[in-house]
């Protein structure tokens, strides 16, 4: 029976950047962008209630700013 040799470990890259200093992309702001704003009205949809809506706006913004502010 022929074995297979074993394949070396994969060293990454050295040139690539670390994933701290990552910013997030215009695909990936706009991914954001839409998923609040469908969130907010799936939330309008579902409770045709403008305070539920309101409140759900408010924490979604929240939410985004953070994820925008950790990821700078």
């Amino acid at each position: 029976m022929h074995r297979a040799a074993p394949t070396p470990a994969a060293t990454p890259p050295t040139n690539l950047p670390s994933p701290r200093h990552r910013r997030p992309g215009p695909d990936a702001l706009l991914t954001l962008v839409n998923g609040v704003l469908v969130g907010v009205g799936g939330v309008y949809e579902t409770t045709h209630s403008a305070t539920v809506t309101v409140i759900a706006g408010v924490t979604a913004t929240v939410l985004a700013l953070i994820v925008l502010i950790l990821h700078r």
